[in-house]
């Protein structure tokens, strides 16, 4: 007699969890970058005019 449970539950693949979790880290770090970059830039501005 075989294992009913064995044949009927499936372990997900782990590479696939892994891809999704790597897009999901990939698109946060790339949204940070972008505020990053904004923030930088109108700090920039902000020195460049209050010099004038």
């Amino acid at each position: 007699m075989r294992d009913v449970r064995s044949s009927s539950f499936h372990f997900p693949r782990p590479h696939r969890i892994t891809r999704s979790s790597k897009q999901i880290r990939e698109k946060r770090t790339a949204k940070a970058l972008l505020v990053f970059g904004a923030v930088l830039a109108c700090l920039e501005l902000y020195v460049i005019f209050a010099a004038l």
